[in-house]
């Protein structure tokens, strides 16, 4: 049985007061459990650095409760707060590493603001033993200056995990990073998970970061959560609009003569790989237009929807739509000649 790690009930947080205020989260609930990545996605100016930062208190909510580890953080003071936030560690998009330090002396940093200052010696052996984990074991004498972008972030990662946190926060973490990039720190953060069991929040606005990463996701828009769940269950079927502009960015209105007949193919799990329009076309004799596609594979499963135009022949159309709707893991629907 699932454990929930963090959990947000009834959050909001405004900003500013009379003309001037802005409710930048509104009745958030969320829970999020022990060893997941759980991911939270939207456009910007969507709330999610809000959000993240009132995870941890860095922004305290205007109303709402936050409970991590079982510590109601919203109930403590100033001095159990910070002794609670411990259990949590944050990496962000600008890496945020002190200049003047070495790559050891940036992840040696929080042991010593923790009070071990007198335990050099330790506080070395855990760098290094970080240092190995992310990769970087001959940059332990490097300044940020001397690393690159990904090195960078690979550092900040070390030294958020240098104090054995539960929970380790991603402010857009990867956004300022080229896809190659991005590719090994996302792989970082999944073998992070998997071998050291910390619980990763990923803040995102790239739906490819989630599909890659992330167990569950949520879709914040406006300051509001529009729809959360399993990433294949909002892949294969986003409910929201918010939901639909993230999953399906390039869904906009496709004109099509009024003749064509159209039928929505929605990818619900089905097997990755299979050439269905290739097959129908082999086996049946029947050629579809491909209008548009916004597909993606998550795992060995294929998610999104494609518009296809069918046949007009109407035998050739019932062929193949009776075709369509027996494959597995595949919705088809015959849509109208304005199709979103």
């Amino acid at each position: 049985m699932s454990e929930t790690i963090i959990r947000i009930e009834h959050l909001y947080k405004t900003f500013g007061t009379g003309d001037g205020k802005v409710e930048a989260l509104r009745d958030i609930d969320l829970e999020i459990q022990k060893g997941e990545i759980f991911g939270i996605i939207g456009l910007s100016g969507a709330g999610k650095s809000t959000l993240v930062r009132c995870i941890n208190l860095l922004e305290r909510p205007t109303s709402g409760k936050v409970t991590v580890n079982g510590q109601e953080l919203t109930a403590l003071k100033e001095k159990d707060l910070r002794k609670a936030r411990r259990s949590m560690s944050m990496i962000f998009q600008g890496f945020n590493l002190l200049m003047q330090r070495t790559a050891l002396g940036n992840i040696c940093f929080p042991l010593e603001l923790n009070g071990l200052r007198g335990e050099a010696k330790w506080r070395e052996k855990r760098a290094r033993e970080l240092l190995e984990i992310v990769g970087l074991p001959d940059k332990a004498d490097a300044y940020p200056v001397q690393l690159s972008g990904g090195q960078k972030q690979r550092i900040a990662i070390a030294r958020a995990l240098a104090d054995d946190p539960k929970v380790l926060l991603c402010d857009e973490a990867t956004s300022a990073l080229d896809p190659t990039t991005t590719q090994s720190i996302l792989a970082l953060l999944k073998k992070i998970n998997r071998e050291m069991g910390v619980t990763v929040v990923v803040i995102t606005h790239e739906m490819r970061v989630v599909e890659q990463i992330c167990d569950r996701v949520a879709i914040l828009d406006h300051g509001v959560i529009q729809e959360q769940g399993d990433v294949s269950e909002i892949f294969s079927n986003p409910r929201t609009e918010a939901g639909r502009r993230l999953v399906m960015p390039n869904g906009e209105k496709i004109h099509v003569l009024p003749a064509n007949r159209l039928v929505r193919l929605a990818f619900n799990g089905a097997t990755s790989g299979e050439p269905i329009i290739a097959t129908l076309a082999a086996e049946q004799g029947i050629r579809l237009n491909i209008i548009s596609a916004d597909t993606r594979t998550i795992g060995d499963k294929s998610f999104g929807a494609m518009v296809l135009g069918l046949p007009q022949d109407e035998t050739e159309a019932a062929r193949a739509l009776i075709y369509l709707r027996e494959i597995p893991g595949v919705t088809a629907e015959e849509v109208t000649d304005l199709v979103q």
